[in-house]
């Protein structure tokens, strides 16, 4: 199977339209999109920093399916939009919140095949929501956000992404505890989570939740899961 995996999904969301493009975003638009248009070739770090400074203000259009499979994870689809006439109106900055944070979905702009432009995990949706970029800056390039205790960087969309995730693997009450360290850069967090390997269905799925717990998360998160003694003493919050 290739990396995406094309599928209808019945009842996704759809906040599609088709209505005029406000000013503010129109420049976004023409840039991203003259952006996306060059060879893949040619895109250099100038390329990328460009196009990250622009892409959730661009406007987009969709397909059916809307929402593809990347790894067994959700994507929402973006495209590029088709020069000189109306499409349905599709903006990551204005779906962040009652589409991809609520529904567990990341985005994925051009798939193609096993190939895409660029896609952008829930945990880098989240990143965005939290600090307005996709990614964290690297360690030593800041300092931590100010005023935001560990709890609030995980909010009430991303744990309920995550509970679904592991609900789904066989965990009846996943619960986390939150440490930020201050050393491993601006805005770092670690969740320990409470589960352990029998409450999965199977090994497997075990190892695929390990594998993929980072997918929900921001970049400079880590996480672990917690020893019989935590788990039977820890003060662990519900997902």
């Amino acid at each position: 199977m290739g990396f995406f995996d094309f599928m209808n999904r019945q009842g996704d969301p759809d906040p599609a339209g088709f209505q005029p493009l406000p000013a503010e975003t129109l420049t976004s638009t023409r840039i991203v999109h003259e952006l996306l248009a060059l060879p893949r070739a040619v895109r250099n770090q100038a390329w990328s920093t460009q196009f990250l400074a622009h892409v959730a203000d661009a406007a987009f259009f969709g397909r059916d399916p809307s929402v593809v499979q990347g790894a067994d994870l959700p994507y929402f689809a973006l495209h590029s939009a088709p020069a000189g006439r109306a499409f349905p109106s599709h903006v990551i900055h204005h779906m962040k919140d009652d589409i991809l944070l609520e529904h567990g979905m990341g985005v994925v702009i051009n798939p193609t095949g096993q190939e895409a432009d660029w896609a952008f995990s829930y945990g880098d949706i989240l990143n965005f929501h939290l600090h307005g970029a996709f990614y964290p800056p690297p360690a030593g390039a800041g300092s931590a956000p100010q005023g935001m205790a560990p709890q609030s960087r995980l909010p009430q969309p991303a744990r309920k992404a995550l509970r679904t995730f592991l609900q789904g693997l066989g965990v009846a009450a996943p619960g986390v505890m939150f440490a930020a360290w201050d050393h491993a850069g601006p805005g770092s967090l670690e969740l320990v989570f409470n589960f352990s390997p029998q409450e999965f269905a199977s090994l497997d799925a075990f190892r695929f939740a390990m594998n993929n717990i980072s997918w929900f998360l921001p970049r400079n998160y880590s996480y672990s899961v917690a020893g019989k003694q935590a788990r039977d003493h820890g003060a662990f919050e519900a997902l």
